[in-house]
């Protein structure tokens, strides 16, 4: 999964791409949990997705402009809109039902 900035996420969005987000930040113990489902997710997508994630530390502003303070929190943005989010990292089964959802 790639470290992008905010303006790398509004390109892909802009671009019309699919993608899959996570919001973080350095030290938190669920940011770090969901590390290898979103390796698992990401190695099977036949979904089209193109996977990245900011860092909250890095990009403050981030989590203002998403309205949230719980972390991580995962995003699936389709058509230049978002329509999947999750808030904590609940298990890979949970982040696949909420692509799956998002891109029906």
């Amino acid at each position: 999964m790639q470290n992008w900035s905010p303006e790398q996420l509004r390109s892909h969005l802009e671009a019309g791409d699919k993608v899959f987000l996570k919001l973080w930040k350095k030290g938190c113990g669920a940011c770090k949990l969901s590390i290898p489902a979103i390796e698992r997710i990401e190695g099977s997508n036949d979904q089209g997705l193109v996977f990245g994630q900011i860092c909250a530390d890095d990009h403050p502003e981030i989590l203002e402009i998403a309205e949230t303070e719980v972390l991580p929190v995962f995003f699936v943005f389709s058509n230049k809109e978002m329509k999947g989010r999750l808030e904590g990292f609940k298990g890979i089964e949970k982040l696949k039902l909420m692509i799956e959802e998002a891109l029906r």
